[in-house]
């Protein structure tokens, strides 16, 4: 959580200069400093917003078809019969024989 706010703060800091050092004719000197504060702050709680949609398109919890096309342990397990089932489906043929 550090590391994102502090990465928070480097975007804000650059928005900042940005602005800043664009507005060179440097007239009146308390708006520049408001108007690129004010920017710097947007861009703060953007950059939370931009982390949040790239950590869900990350996850990506929608399910494609190629992973329901897999079966979890669990269901596999169901489906196959156990190392004592098995141990004695062989007894019992073996005995037919």
């Amino acid at each position: 959580m550090v590391g994102t706010i502090l990465s928070n703060f480097w975007v804000a800091l650059i928005a900042f200069s940005a602005y800043f050092f664009s507005s060179y004719p440097f007239l009146n000197g308390k708006r520049i400093l408001w108007d690129a504060s004010m920017l710097a702050l947007l861009f703060f709680f953007l950059t939370f917003i931009a982390r949040a949609i790239i950590a869900f398109v990350m996850v990506n919890p929608v399910a494609t078809e190629e992973e329901m096309a897999f079966a979890t342990q669990k269901e596999i397990d169901a489906v196959e019969p156990s190392s004592e089932e098995l141990a004695k489906i062989v007894k019992s043929m073996l005995s037919e024989q």
